[in-house]
C-alpha cells in the first residue's frame, strides 16, 4: 500500500535528492569531515554506515549522529554491523553479546530476542537506527572462511527460530533489521572480501536450505535484505555474475517471486569480490539496474562521488527508468517512516551498559560455552597444577571483523585474579609463524602442568593447524584446545580435551575462566545438527 506522505515527498524531490536516498556511504573519523559534509549537503546523501573508526564513546557517537542528522534535509538511515560476537562495532561500555552461534548453543531462541532488544535500545540511544543483521546464512560447510560462528547453525530451521527472535528484538527496540547475505552464502569456501565465492547447488537444494530463512523472514516482516557478492549458477543469469549484480536474483526472485517489498541493500561494493572485476561505482550502476535499492560504498570518497554521477547519468539518459528510481526511493522512505525518522524520532533515551543488561549478556555467555571432549579429566583438575596459556595476540581473521579489545588477554587477566593459580603465558599471531611455533614447543616441553591452547579456525587456517598438531602431538593428555571461533577445532585429529567459546569477546573469555575455576558444568550444546564430529 502506498503512503500518501511518502508519495508527496517523492513528487517534491529533485532528481539529485532522489539519488541521495539510494546510496549509503561510510566515512573516516569521529566527527563530520569535509567529505561527509559534501556528500550530505551537495549530493543529498540519505544513508550512512558507521564502523569502529567512527566510534569513541556513547557521548561522542550521540553527538556525531546528531550533527549528521542536522545536516540532512531528509532524515538519515544510520546503519551499523552489530551482529554480536566476532562482528561487534559498539563495544564496551555498550553491552557486548557472544554472537549468533554462541546464542544458538544456549538452545533458547529467547536469548536472541533479549540480545537484540538490548542492542537496539542502546543503538537508538546514540542515534543508530538500522542494524545490518541478522545473518541468516546456514553454515553447513565448515570450510567457509567468512561466516562460521556468524551463523546460528548448519540447519535452516534452527537459523529461522533464532533469526526471527533477533529481528523481533530489533523491532521492539525501534531499530530496522537486515537479513543477509541473500540468497545465502553459508555453503562457500571463499571470502567475498577477497574474491568472489560460488555456491554451486541446484535450485531444489537452495530452496530447502539457503532460501528458507529468507522466505520466513519476509513473512515475518523483515525491513531489508542484503544480497551477497556470490555467484549462484542455478540462479544467476550469467556465468560469474554475483547476486549483487543479478536481475534474476534481486528483481525476479526476491522482489518478484518472493514478493519482498522492503529495501534491497547491497553489501560494500568495494569488496574484492566485486572490484576484482570492475570499479565500485560501475558496480553501483549495474546493481541498481538489476534491482538493488540502496548502493553501499564504504571507504573511497572518489568512488562514492562517481556512483552518484553514474546513477544520475543513467536516469537522464533513460538507461535507468524514472519509475525504477522512484520505486527504490519509495522503499527507502517507507523504511524511514516505519521507525519514526520522518517524525524526527532520531534518538530514544535508553541506558547504555546497565547492570541488568550486563547480567543478561553474562548469562547468555555462561549458557553458551560448550564442552567438546574431556578424555583426560583435565577440566576437573584444572588449577591444581600450573597452567600455560598459548593464545593468539590478534583475534581477527577476516576483514568484516574489527578488533575487539586486546587479543585474548582477558583469559590471562581473569586467571591471575585468583592468587592460588599459577599461570604462565605465551602469545602467537592468528597465523603462527615457524619461529612462533618453535618457541611454543620449546616452552611446553619443559612445562609441568596443563596447557590451554586457544585456536582460531585451526580447521581451515594451516598455520594455526600446524601449531595445534605440534602441541597435541607433544602433550596430548595435558592440552585443552579452546576454540575461540569455529567449534570444529574441538574435534580435530589428536585433540583429546576441548571446549568451544564461539567468540573472543572479553565477556566470554572471563565467563569461561569463571566456569573453569568454579568447577561448573559447561551448559552449551553444539547447534550443529548435520555436522558429524
Amino acid at each position: 500500500m502506498k503512503s500518501i506522505r511518502v508519495e508527496k515527498m517523492i513528487d517534491e524531490m529533485t532528481l539529485e535528492e532522489k539519488i541521495g536516498q539510494v546510496v549509503i556511504c561510510g566515512f573516516h573519523g569521529t566527527i563530520p569531515n569535509d567529505e561527509i559534509n559534501t556528500l550530505i549537503k551537495r549530493y543529498h546523501l540519505g544513508n550512512l554506515i558507521l564502523f569502529k573508526r567512527n566510534v569513541e564513546s556513547p557521548k561522542q557517537l550521540k553527538e556525531l549522529t546528531s550533527s549528521l542528522q542536522d545536516m540532512a534535509k531528509i532524515p538519515l538511515l544510520i546503519a551499523i554491523d552489530q551482529e554480536g560476537g566476532v562482528v561487534t562495532r559498539l563495544t564496551e561500555p555498550f553491552t557486548v553479546f557472544p554472537g549468533n552461534m554462541a546464542t544458538a548453543a544456549t538452545g533458547n531462541p529467547k536469548n536472541a530476542y533479549l540480545t537484540d532488544l538490548i542492542m537496539a535500545k542502546e543503538m537508538r540511544a546514540v542515534g543508530v537506527n538500522w542494524d545490518l543483521a541478522p545473518v541468516v546464512d546456514v553454515n553447513d560447510l565448515p570450510e567457509n572462511p567468512g561466516i562460521g560462528v556468524r551463523s546460528y547453525s548448519d540447519d535452516p530451521e534452527v537459523v529461522v527460530k533464532f533469526a526471527l527472535e533477533f529481528t523481533k528484538g530489533l523491532h521492539d527496540g525501534g531499530v530496522a533489521a537486515c537479513a543477509k547475505h541473500f540468497p545465502g552464502k553459508g555453503h562457500s569456501a571463499r571470502d567475498a572480501h577477497l574474491e568472489m565465492p560460488k555456491v554451486d547447488r541446484d535450485r531444489e537444494t537452495l530452496e530447502r536450505i539457503e532460501l528458507l530463512p529468507y522466505r520466513r523472514s519476509i513473512e515475518f516482516g523483515i525491513d531489508s535484505i542484503m544480497p551477497s557478492h556470490v555467484y549462484y549458477p542455478a540462479l544467476c543469469e550469467k556465468k560469474d555474475l554475483p547476486a549483487t549484480l543479478s536481475e534474476a536474483v534481486m528483481s525476479l526472485l526476491l522482489k518478484g517471486e518472493m514478493k519482498f517489498e522492503g529495501v534491497v541493500l547491497t553489501d560494500d561494493l568495494e569488496m574484492k569480490g566485486i572490484t576484482n572485476a570492475l570499479s565500485a561505482s560501475d558496480a553501483a550502476l549495474l546493481s541498481f539496474k538489476a534491482g538493488a535499492d540502496i548502493l553501499m560504498i564504504c571507504h573511497t570518497f572518489e568512488e562514492q562521488i562517481k556512483a552518484f554521477e553514474k546513477i544520475e547519468e543513467g536516469v537522464r539518459s533513460g538507461e535507468i527508468p524514472v519509475e525504477r528510481l522512484n520505486d527504490a526511493v519509495r522503499r527507502v522512505l517507507k523504511l524511514k517512516k516505519s521507525i519514526g525518522l520522518l517524525d524526527g524520532k532520531f534518538m530514544i533515551d535508553n541506558e547504555i551498559g546497565s547492570s541488568e543488561s550486563s547480567n543478561i549478556a553474562r548469562e547468555i555467555a555462561r549458557h553458551s560455552i560448550t564442552l567438546g571432549q574431556n578424555s583426560d579429566g583435565l577440566f576437573e583438575r584444572l588449577g591444581e597444577n600450573p597452567i600455560l596459556l598459548v593464545l593468539p595476540s590478534n583475534a581477527t581473521l577476516v576483514k568484516v571483523e574489527e578488533k575487539i579489545g586486546d587479543g585474548i588477554s582477558e583469559i590471562e587477566g581473569a586467571f591471575k585474579e585468583h592468587k592460588g593459580v599459577h599461570v604462565e603465558s605465551i602469545y602467537v599471531s592468528a597465523k603462527p609463524s615457524f619461529e612462533e611455533r618453535r618457541k611454543v614447543l620449546s616452552k611446553i616441553q619443559g612445562f609441568k602442568g596443563t596447557i590451554l591452547l586457544g585456536t582460531l579456525n585451526a580447521h581451515i587456517v594451516p598455520e594455526m593447524k600446524a601449531l595445534l598438531d605440534e602441541v597435541v602431538s607433544h602433550r596430548p593428555k595435558d592440552t585443552i584446545v579452546v576454540a575461540l571461533r569455529n567449534p570444529y577445532d574441538c574435534f580435530l585429529p589428536g585433540v583429546r580435551n576441548s571446549v568451544a567459546l564461539y567468540n573472543y569477546t572479553r565477556l566470554s573469555q572471563r565467563v569461561f575462566v569463571e566456569i573453569l575455576l568454579n568447577k561448573e558444568k559447561f551448559m552449551g550444546k553444539f547447534p550443529l545438527i548435520h555436522w558429524r564430529y
